[in-house]
This record gives C-alpha cells, structure tokens and sequence, in this order.
C-alpha cells in the first residue's frame, strides 16, 4: 500500500511541476495610481518567449467602467504596421491583436512590451484592470498557455458632491489631443449641458476643435480668433446619462501643441450650465485641467530582429541577412545606410542600392541576399549597421554569428598593378599568355584577384604594351589620356 501511494505521490508531484512549466511564461498588465481627469499608460508585458512569438491576441477591460475609461492603444515601432485595436463604444474593454512579421519578438526575448493602453481617471476609487490572452502563438506556430497577472487603478477621490472636470495631459509640439470635459455624477441625470474652457497660456497650445460622445446631438462649438477659449453645447438625445450615473465625459477638447512648456498651463473652466432631466438647471462646482505640451527629442534610428540572429550558428555560408530600421518620429534615409560583415578573411559593405540589397521604407525592413551575388562568409561573422533620420541623428548596431569555415581566399595584392602581376618572368614586358590570359578576364568581367579589375582603359593601354614590345610602366595606366597608336 505504501508503494501505491508513494507512485501516487510521484504522479501528483510529476503532474504538478508540468502544470508550473507549462505556465512559466506571464503575461501581465501594470498597476498604477492617478488623479482625476488624468491619463496614464499601463504597458503589457510577456516576462519571457524562450520560441519567440508569431502573433497574439489579447483584451483589456475595466471591472468597474465609472472608474476609468480606456482611450487609447500604442504598440512597439516595429509591430505597429501589423497591429490593431477596436475600445468598445463605452470605453471598458479594448481587443488588442499583433502579428509579429519581423520576428520584432524572437527566440529568449525577456521582458517584452506587447502594447501599452491609455485610461483615463473618471471617477475617484479603484478598479481592477483584467487581462485576457485569447491566443498566443510562438515562431514555432505552437499556440501556448500563459499565467496572467492583473493590475489594480487606483484614482484620486472625486468630489463629494457632482462636479465638472477638465482633464489632465501632454501633447507633443506639433501632434494634438484630446482632453476630456467630465462629470463626475449627477443626481438627476443630463438634458442638456453647455461649458467655456479658457488655455491660460496661449502660447504653448491652440483649441482646434472638440469632438462629443454618441449620445449628443444639437452640438455647438465657437472657438476664439486667438485660439485660446472653446465654448460648446449639446443635448443628451438618447437619455443616455440617467440619474447616479458617474464618470461621464460629455464633451472632448480638442488642442495642437505649439510651444514647449516645463510647468503647462491650466485649462481654466469659466462657466456651466446642465440642465438635468427633471430640469432642474444651473451651474455645477469645476475642477480646472492642466496641459503640458512637450518637444520630443530627437532620438537615432533603431534596430530590432536581425537574422541571422546574435550568437546564432548556421549551416550556411550565404545566409540572408535582415533587420528592421525605425525611427521615433523621423525618417530613416535610406543613402545612409551602410551594412558591414567582417569574418576571418574580408570585410564587406553594402548600402541601400549594393548588389543584392533591398530597403523596404514602408516595412522599415533592410534586407541583404548574399546568395543572390555568390558571397560567401566564413567563421565567426561581425555584423555592423548604422543609418541616419532626416534630423541627423546616427544609430548603430552590432550582433555576431557563425557560419562554417571555408577556404581563405588570398588577400588583395596590396600596391600591385595589372601589369605586375601579369609579368610572371619578371622581364617588365608582356607574353602573349599573359596577354590572352588579361583578355580572358576583360571579356568575362572577372577579377585578377580580390579588388583587382580590369576596366576598357587599362587593356587598351595593356594592348598597346604588348603591340610595340615595349617595357610596362605602370604609372602610365593611370592617366585617362593614355595615347594609343595605331
């Protein structure tokens, strides 16, 4: 019997430490805390893809929607061409799905952004954020099993009693956003509401416009001359904000960055008026936003994914070289390009427009066919690339990888001319083997060695030496106006 349950007890043990392996990998959304009427960007993470990942697909939602509301969705620059996302008209839950094209996510990537999702503080309490991973595939097209890990939301206390808010957030020189107007509850729900917003410094930002939720109609908007004071007015036309509703955003304000700014300045509420369903109207207590408008720096182009990959060893001698370029806001040039591969015995360059290279701007994808062109590595391979935005700014990357070893090919013969190394019998003349021999080349297109070609001018200057018997001097070779008698 002892027996018995010692197997039992081995099986369990067995079955257990699977199930603990088999969930190794977490995928996990961050908590955070904020105030009211102010946006943060909670980013999700996969601790570890030791097969890398060929796609996913993923949901976000928010356990209690008066809390916060989901607005936005950005993902990592090299997955956002093959990402999207649709936030569900309430703005609870948002459907996230990524194909991994560039192998961005490959084989022992740790600690990996997945996308980040932008809530905005409505209402003071705390809510859990839920993760859900509908499918997760790795490269090697396995779908798999990860543990989740959810985040808490923690927002600042709304007031006591039910109060117009403007929101709290950043917009970059140039780009806009869209700060939300939020009521924070309402005892009779809204009929119909009207508000003025003034940007204390109008410098750093102009109202370009607002934008409303589905159940307003009748809208209105007036914007100043200056830019600096938006005034709008709607109407609730599907009874939608009922009596005890929290956290309702009735309107979005919409502004362009113009000057950076260190301290923002206030979004300053100058006057409400909400008619509620019973129609009881008047204006309502305010709680003022702020903006801040930020000048991005300029950062050099990256590199993710190369392939071959660092460290790895391969079995062929012309691999297929590629990696992903990207740039934060800039764009990549494509003529400052430049690839380099040194092995044991060559260095080799290659630009946007060498020989069996490709760049692919709208895939930010450089690409290199070594086989294409009949080039062949040896050993342990450096591979260096670097490019520049159109700010000017330089990135570089290295990796390494290995390939077989092959034959070392000679080195170019350093300071030697054609005609040196034709002369086999050291007379300083021409036979005429060695004649035909240059002739050979010269149709063929081919190299007296590494480096070393035969271009129209110098076998014409060639042919002229052997014509007249005369001694080689190789200084003369390189002069374009070489006489050749007839």
């Amino acid at each position: 019997m002892r027996r018995v349950f010692a197997v039992l007890g081995v099986l369990i043990s067995v079955s257990l430490l699977s199930s603990l392996v088999s969930y190794a990998q977490t995928v996990s959304i961050k908590s955070e805390q904020l105030s009211l009427g102010a946006a943060v960007w909670l980013p999700i993470t996969i601790n570890a893809a030791p097969d890398g990942l060929n796609r996913y697909t993923l949901s976000v939602s928010v356990d209690t929607p008066e809390i916060a509301q989901i607005e936005d969705v950005r993902f990592p620059e090299p997955l956002r061409d093959f990402a999207s996302f649709e936030i569900a008209p309430d703005g609870n839950t948002v459907q996230i799905s990524v194909r991994d094209e560039n192998d961005v996510i490959a084989r022992g990537a740790q600690q990996t952004t997945l996308a980040e999702v932008k809530l905005r503080g409505t209402f003071g309490g705390r809510t859990t954020v839920t993760l859900a991973v509908r499918e997760i595939v790795n490269d090697r097209l396995i779908p798999f099993n990860v543990a989740i890990s959810n985040g808490q939301l923690s927002v600042a206390a709304a007031p006591s009693a039910p109060t117009l808010v403007v929101g709290v957030d950043g917009v970059l020189v140039g780009d806009t956003v869209r700060v939300p107007l939020i009521l924070t509850s309402t005892v009779g729900g809204v009929r119909s509401y009207r508000a003025r917003v003034r940007l204390e410094r109008r410098d750093i930002a102009t109202f370009v416009g607002a934008d409303f939720p589905f159940f307003a109609d009748q809208q209105e908007v007036s914007i100043t001359p200056d830019g600096d004071e938006i005034a709008l007015a709607a109407r609730d036309g599907v009874d939608a904000v009922q009596a005890g509703a929290k956290g309702v955003i009735l309107a979005w304000l919409i502004l362009r960055g113009d000057l950076p700014t260190m301290e923002g300045s206030p979004l300053r509420l100058l006057s409400n008026t909400i008619t509620e369903d019973n129609n009881n109207s008047g204006p309502f207590p305010t709680k003022d936003g702020l903006l801040t408008v930020i000048r991005l720096e300029n950062l050099p182009p990256q590199f993710f994914g190369p392939q071959p990959r660092d460290q790895e060893t391969l079995g062929d001698r012309s691999p297929f070289i590629q990696i992903t370029i990207s740039d934060d806001k800039n764009e990549v040039l494509s003529e400052t390009i430049q690839l380099t591969l040194q092995d044991e015995a060559q260095t080799l360059q290659f630009g946007w427009q060498s020989p069996g290279a490709s760049w692919d701007q709208t895939k930010h994808l450089f690409t290199v066919n070594l086989k294409a062109i009949g080039v062949q590595l040896s050993g342990e391979v450096r591979a260096t690339i670097r490019a520049r935005d159109r700010q000017g700014a330089e990135g570089r990357f290295q990796w390494r990888f290995t390939v077989p070893k092959g034959e070392v090919p000679p080195p170019p013969p350093s300071g030697r001319t054609i005609e040196e190394l034709l002369d086999t019998d050291g007379d300083n003349r021409l036979g005429d083997l060695e004649i035909l021999r240059a002739l050979d080349f010269w149709i063929k297109g081919r190299e007296l060695a590494p480096g070393l070609s035969i271009d129209d001018l110098k076998m014409l200057a060639l042919l002229d030496k052997w014509i007249k018997g005369a001694p080689l001097r190789p200084s003369a070779l390189g002069n374009p106006y070489v006489r050749i008698a007839p």
